[in-house]
């Protein structure tokens, strides 16, 4: 069995908000039509969402986002129907894992594969595929179904070919 998990396609990265990017939000319906044909074929679904207090420790590395009832940290609407009947793991770092039920979840699952599609591809996708990989979780990332944003020093283009160069050259993750 397949569990995909849904890196923080989210309001607040996708839509409006400090770190919102267009080049996030582009990524939406092919995630969405990816996602259909998915569970359709019986895949789980797990969907990571970043949520943060306002007083956040991360908010002095990055600016203020996905505060906790700001909507920023919610579901974009595209997807919103998808993640009603998934299980949606509210994080407030990198990693999905960290402070999270992730592992519990992964665990009633026991899933063959992960898939792992969202966003940011160097951020909290890389160090959620991490943390499966330490957990020794078979791990597919596709190429198209991640991405980043762009930034004065953060190429999204050569950030995302380090990233997932990284994930298949060193963590041991499939790149599709």
């Amino acid at each position: 069995m397949k569990a995909i998990i849904v890196v923080d396609v989210l309001n607040g990265f996708c839509r409006t908000g400090n770190l919102a990017s267009a080049r996030l939000g582009a990524v939406v319906p092919a995630i969405r039509a990816h996602l259909e044909r998915e569970v359709a074929a019986g895949a789980a679904l797990i969907f990571l969402a970043d949520t943060h207090e306002a007083d956040d420790p991360e908010f002095a590395m990055f600016p203020p986002h996905c505060v906790a009832g700001s909507g920023e940290e919610e579901i974009v609407d595209e997807l919103r129907e998808l993640s009603a009947g998934a299980t949606v793991v509210r994080k407030r770092r990198f990693s999905g894992f960290f402070g999270t039920d992730l592992d519990r979840a992964l665990a009633a699952l026991a899933p063959d594969v992960v898939e792992v599609i969202g966003v940011c591809t160097d951020i909290c996708v890389l160090h959620t595929v991490a943390d499966l990989r330490n957990r020794d979780y078979r791990v597919v990332v596709p190429g198209d179904l991640v991405e980043t944003y762009d930034a004065p020093g953060h190429d999204a283009d050569e950030v995302n070919r380090f990233a997932l160069a990284h994930m298949r050259d060193v963590l041991g993750a499939t790149i599709a």
